[in-house]
C-alpha cells in the first residue's frame, strides 16, 4: 500500500531534527513506494500527459509570442507568458498534491513535478524580463534564479539541480556584463567562484545530486578559468592551476573520481598552455601532445599514490 500522509510526516520529521539528510529522506520513500503493486496503466498514462502538457504549454507560449511578437503589447506579452508560469506551478502542485506534499512526492510524481517547476523557472525568468522596460536580462535571469532556487529546494532532484546551476551561471553572466561590460576578467573571476562554491556546497552536502554538482562546479571554474586566456594568459594560467590544487587537495578528503578527474583535466590543459607560452609558440605540435602525455602520466601515478596513501 501507499505511505499515509501521517508516514510521510514522521519521515519529514525525522529530517527536520537532522536524524535523515532531504536526499535519505527521498530515497525511503522512493523505496517504501516502490514495495507497492505495480503502478496501473492510469497512473503512467498520467505521468505521460503531464510531460506533454507542460512541454505544450510552453510550446504553445512560445508559439503564440514567435508569431504575434511585434503585434503584441508589452501587458499581452506578459499576459502569456505568466500564465504559462501560472500554469506550469499550478500543475506541478496538483501532481504533487498539494504544496504541503511537494517535498515528500513519491519517486514517479515527483520526476514530473521537478520538470514542471523547473519549465516555470524558464517561463518566468522570461516574464519578468518582459515586463520590465530597462535592464531586462538582469531582471530576467535574477527571477529565474529565485524561481529555480525555490523549484531546487521543494524538489531536490538532478534536473532541479541542472536547472539552478544554469540559472546561476546566466544571472552571474548577465550582473557582471551589466556592472563592468569592457572587461572579461570579472566575467571569468566570477564563473571561477561560483564553480567553487558550488564544488564547496556540494561537498559539504548542501548541493544534491554530489557527483553532479562536483562535475558542474569543476566545469564552470574551469570554463571561467579559461576565459581571460586571449588577452590575459597568466591570469587564466593561474586560475586553472589553482583549480588543479583545489581539486588534488580536496580529494584527500574526499572520495570522489569527479575531484580527481577534473584536477587532472585542468592540469593536462593548463601544462601546455604554459609550455606554447614560454616558447613563445616555437613548440610544435607532437612536443605539446607529449607534454600532455607526460602530465597525465604524471598526474596517474600521483593519483595512484594519493589512493594507495588514503
Amino acid at each position: 500500500m501507499a505511505l499515509t500522509a501521517r508516514q510521510k510526516e514522521t519521515l519529514h520529521e525525522l529530517t527536520t531534527r537532522g536524524v535523515l539528510s532531504a536526499e535519505q529522506e527521498s530515497t525511503v520513500i522512493a523505496a517504501l513506494e516502490d514495495t507497492r503493486a505495480p503502478s496501473r496503466l492510469a497512473d503512467r498514462i498520467a505521468e505521460i500527459a503531464a510531460y506533454l502538457g507542460g512541454g505544450l504549454v510552453l510550446g504553445g507560449a512560445a508559439l503564440v509570442l514567435g508569431v504575434s511578437w511585434e503585434d503584441l503589447t508589452r501587458p499581452a506579452k506578459v499576459a502569456v507568458l505568466g500564465g504559462a508560469t501560472a500554469a506550469l506551478i499550478v500543475a506541478a502542485l496538483v501532481v504533487a498534491g498539494g504544496l504541503s506534499a511537494v517535498r515528500t512526492v513519491s519517486h514517479r510524481r515527483r520526476r514530473v513535478v521537478s520538470t514542471l517547476f523547473s519549465l516555470a523557472a524558464v517561463t518566468a525568468a522570461f516574464t519578468a524580463g518582459t515586463a520590465v522596460s530597462s535592464h531586462e536580462v538582469v531582471v530576467g535571469a535574477t527571477t529565474g534564479l529565485v524561481v529555480a532556487a525555490a523549484a531546487y529546494v521543494l524538489v531536490t532532484t538532478a534536473l532541479a539541480y541542472l536547472t539552478l546551476a544554469a540559472a546561476a551561471i546566466g544571472a552571474v553572466l548577465a550582473w557582471v556584463t551589466e556592472l563592468v561590460p569592457d572587461s572579461v576578467l570579472p566575467g571569468a573571476a566570477a564563473l571561477f567562484a561560483l564553480g567553487v562554491i558550488g564544488m564547496f556546497l556540494s561537498v559539504v552536502d548542501v548541493l544534491r545530486p554530489t557527483q553532479l554538482a562536483l562535475a558542474v562546479g569543476a566545469a564552470t571554474a574551469l570554463f571561467g578559468a579559461q576565459q581571460p586566456l586571449g588577452g590575459h594568459a597568466p591570469v587564466a594560467y593561474a586560475l586553472t592551476a589553482c583549480l588543479a590544487l583545489v581539486c588534488f587537495a580536496t580529494y584527500f578528503g574526499v572520495r570522489s573520481t569527479v575531484l580527481l578527474v577534473a584536477g587532472v583535466v585542468a592540469t593536462t590543459i593548463v601544462v601546455p598552455e604554459v609550455v606554447w607560452d614560454l616558447t613563445d609558440g616555437a613548440v610544435g605540435g607532437g612536443v605539446l601532445l607529449l607534454v600532455a602525455g607526460a602530465v597525465l602520466l604524471a598526474t596517474s601515478l600521483g593519483s595512484t599514490w594519493m589512493r594507495r596513501t588514503r
